[in-house]
């Protein structure tokens, strides 16, 4: 398989992985279409990964949640938020302490690291949602050999996973098999890039407009 081909399915299987943990569609036909494209990417994943591609499957199978049970697990009052800060960081009491809290600063960072690839941020949801920062590792898939893209993967996104797979083995839920998936994929990745561990210069965090209470 040539490079090009590779690099193609990891993209779809990241875009596919982005999409499922925004929730499952409304209408019962838009539903089934949507499992017959993703069962169509995890069959394709098969050939860089067949392991990848059995926790794609495996998920599609068991993960019936409706959208008031996705609502439940992941919106609103969530018993597991998809911002990957929030399960790292402490909350701020105050709004004083949330512009300066630590998470603050995580965002302001994955801010920089964003606009370095010119991917911009809509502002409906935080730098450090789940599913944008997977989108992200789609959109920059042909940019591996930025060092900055191994920055953002190494620093900013695998050590915050543990925190959220601890929550999501706690409420056996399907969605375990996503994350699994979604950490293999960025293993494999990492195995086709040559990238030093830290770049040559540092990244520059933007400057925002305001900055953003805790979820």
């Amino acid at each position: 398989m040539s490079k090009t081909d590779a690099n193609l399915i990891l993209k779809d299987a990241y875009t596919l992985i982005a999409e499922q943990w925004c929730g499952p569609p409304e209408a019962d036909e838009d539903r089934e279409q949507v499992r017959k494209d993703a069962e169509c990417v995890a069959d394709r994943v098969k050939g860089v990964d067949k392991e990848i591609a059995a926790l794609l499957s495996r998920f599609l199978e068991e993960n019936s949640l409706s959208e008031e049970d996705y609502v439940d697990l992941f919106e609103l009052a969530p018993k597991c938020a998809l911002y990957l800060g929030s399960h790292t960081y402490d909350e701020p009491h105050t709004c004083a302490n949330a512009a300066v809290s630590d998470r603050n600063g995580y965002m302001i960072e994955l801010g920089g690291i964003y606009k370095h690839f010119g991917h911009v941020i809509d502002g409906r949801e935080l730098p450090d949602y789940l599913p944008l920062m997977v989108d992200f590792l789609a959109l920059t898939i042909e940019s591996k050999d930025d060092t900055i893209r191994g920055k953002f993967i190494a620093e900013y996104f695998l050590p915050f996973v543990p925190p959220l797979r601890a929550r999501l083995e706690a409420l056996k839920t399907p969605y375990l098999h996503l994350l699994d998936a979604l950490e293999k994929i960025i293993n494999v990745d990492l195995k086709t890039q040559a990238l030093s561990k830290q770049p040559e210069q540092p990244v520059q965090p933007i400057q925002w407009e305001k900055t953003y209470d805790s979820v």
